[in-house]
């Protein structure tokens, strides 16, 4: 079975996976709030963040922020 998801393309890949860790997350949250409950919840929206592909624009946005933010204080000091 692993052989066979390993054989998809890569872009299926990545939808799975995000379908099943969005999946997870939103079992877990029917369950008695707990640490190991949020941490599992968390881990699965990060990863689910990371899947879907919204970590690099997001790290660009906010370099692009801190640049601005640090040449506006440059200008003002």
């Amino acid at each position: 079975m692993f052989g066979k998801f390993l054989s998809l393309p890569p872009i299926y890949r990545r939808v799975i996976l995000a379908v099943v860790l969005l999946a997870i997350c939103c079992i877990d949250t029917e369950f008695p709030k707990s640490r190991v409950s949020d941490t599992i919840c968390v881990v699965c929206l990060s990863a689910w963040y990371y899947t879907v592909g919204l970590v690099r624009p997001t790290v660009l946005f906010f370099a692009f922020l801190l640049k601005v933010v640090f040449r506006y204080h440059a200008y003002n000091d």
